[in-house]
């Protein structure tokens, strides 16, 4: 999961970078208002996830019926 991120992450970089230095040339694929709105957009859906991932990690996630308590010092899977 963390190389697929890592690859969008790369790929949405090289994408962005692109565009500005098409941007340095005058030739414009899409206008500087686009970009900013798609960034803020891509931004603000992150920041969700994020805190949607540590509000169902906090508080929604059950941890006490994956595992059997009762047997021995560790946590063990129940059968």
């Amino acid at each position: 999961m963390k190389k697929i991120i890592g690859i969008i992450i790369a790929l949405l970089s090289i994408v962005f970078i692109g565009i500005i230095i098409l941007r340095i040339w005058n030739i414009e694929i899409i206008s500087l208002e686009n970009m900013i709105k798609s960034s803020t957009t891509l931004i603000l859906l992150g920041l969700a996830i994020v805190i949607l991932s540590v509000i169902y990690g906090t508080f929604l996630r059950n941890n006490k019926h994956a595992y059997n308590q009762k047997t021995g010092n560790r946590a063990h899977p129940k059968k």
